[in-house]
């Protein structure tokens, strides 16, 4: 009987903010690898979440999906160590991946970014996401209007939310991977470390529940993680303020905002981790952690970018 071909390379998703690359990369993985809110640029580094695919005859395609943090012009030394993270990955991938969401108008922003990938790669996927959110003369309008700008190897629509087109878009980049061993065993769902990927999950509850509320500019970093003889996990994590009027924000009256954000946390973390999770959060102001060069290479950003 001959070995059964594998296949295995990288697929880099690029677009604008808030098109919807984390959850497109959730629903193709089937886990929560890289957070989502509706506060900009949640994604903050480049996230590698790996899908194994199983074709008919039981050969084997691993896609390693990295989500980049949205685009835009970047003003302030965070925002520029997130942009040159997203392009950072380009050149290396074998696929590369637009997303753009439907419901927006196609502006100056998603233009100048299409124009750059270009430059970097001849062959371009096209995915327009949430097409749930568009009657169908509209929505084939705005496929023309791509179809416009340039040639793209392949046009996806997609509703990564609820998972339409999801499976079209999976097999067709399983198809285009190069023949190559598996990268990872068949099992992982992500390269991140996990006490990074808790971090994230901490910090999406913190979007989500507080929104508007809350500013963009907080970090949150797990400090210890301990295995106990029962095989629960004690994790205790810091959320790092540059002002100090945030902290009563995010405690909340009585403390019922932190409260609440750690339920949310911990359920996740144990769907995640399949484990009785024990989480402990603690808010520290840190005047100048953005200005702190270890914060940046603790998730992989360039200090300097």
């Amino acid at each position: 009987m001959n070995k059964l071909e594998t296949k295995s390379g990288f697929v880099n998703i690029l677009g604008v903010p808030n098109s919807g690359k984390s959850t497109l990369i959730n629903k193709l993985v089937g886990k929560k690898v890289s957070i989502v809110s509706h506060k900009v640029q949640t994604t903050r580094f480049c996230v590698r979440g790996i899908c194994t695919y199983l074709f008919d005859d039981l050969s084997k395609s691993q896609i390693i999906l990295i989500d980049t943090p949205g685009i835009f012009p970047a003003k302030r030394r965070l925002d520029k160590a997130m942009v040159s993270a997203a392009w950072s990955e380009l050149k290396h991938s074998d696929k590369v991946l637009f997303i753009h969401d439907v419901s927006k108008p196609i502006e100056n922003n998603s233009l100048d970014v299409m124009k750059e990938i270009f430059k970097i790669k001849e062959k371009v996927i096209l995915v327009l996401n949430k097409i749930d959110l568009l009657p169908k003369d509209k929505l084939l309008k705005k496929i023309l209007d791509f179809k416009g700008l340039y040639a793209f190897e392949k046009v996806f629509l997609v509703s990564a939310k609820n998972g339409s087109g999801c499976g079209q878009l999976i097999k067709f980049l399983a198809m285009s991977m190069p023949t190559h061993p598996l990268l990872y065993n068949d099992n992982t769902i992500s390269d991140l470390p996990l006490s990074i990927l808790a971090s994230e999950i901490t910090r999406e509850k913190l979007f989500k529940s507080l929104n508007k509320e809350l500013p963009y500019n907080l970090m949150v970093e797990t400090e210890k993680w301990d295995i106990s003889s029962n095989k629960s996990i004690n994790i205790q994590q810091t959320i790092f303020i540059n002002k100090s009027s945030y902290k009563p924000i995010i405690l909340g009256k009585a403390g019922q905002n932190i409260k609440r954000i750690g339920i949310l946390a911990r359920k996740d973390l144990e769907k995640l981790l399949d484990s009785k999770i024990h989480l402990f959060l603690f808010v520290k102001l840190k005047k100048n952690w953005m200005e702190d060069p270890s914060k940046y290479s603790s998730i992989g950003l360039n200090y300097n970018a």
